[in-house]
């Protein structure tokens, strides 16, 4: 699998922009895109892992500054971010990826108490999951998300 560096930061390449094109029209159905943000590098890839197994396009960023570029072309239908990471957050990054992608469906995780103020304090509507989080739960919790769309 070869991966591709933004700043020498990014874990997975994203996907042509124009997927459809890029491998036909008689391809399968889309399948839902995650873009998942962690400033851990094995948190980050055991997740894309997880998810690309369980039928999503995941890729995978490790800060929030490749994690907007990114967003850019892989057009995700969910961002999945840790909140505490160096330089921007994953709250303001949410924020960010939302004004470029109304649509995106935002679940940040996080393993700090108190987290779960900071979203509320701003009156966003991100959904909040404790770190670590079960593969189980956290595929419920996107299915969850999806069907609010």
């Amino acid at each position: 699998m070869s991966i591709l560096r933004l700043d020498g930061d990014s874990a997975f390449p994203p996907p042509p922009r124009d997927v459809a094109t890029h491998f036909g029209e008689q391809s399968a159905p889309r399948r839902r895109r995650v873009l998942v943000v962690d400033d851990e590098r094995l948190i980050t890839d055991t997740v894309v892992q997880i998810l690309n197994i369980h039928g999503y396009d995941a890729f995978g960023a490790y800060s929030a500054n490749d994690a907007l570029k990114l967003a850019e072309n892989f057009l995700p239908d969910f961002l999945l971010s840790d909140v505490m990471m160096p330089g921007t957050n994953g709250i303001d990054l949410a924020v960010a990826v939302q004004e470029m992608l109304p649509t995106v469906l935002v679940l940040l995780f996080s393993g700090q108490a108190g987290t779960s103020q900071l979203i509320e304090d701003r009156d966003l509507p991100f959904a909040l999951e404790a770190k670590p989080i079960h593969p189980d739960k956290l595929i419920k919790t996107l299915e969850n998300l999806g069907r609010r769309r």
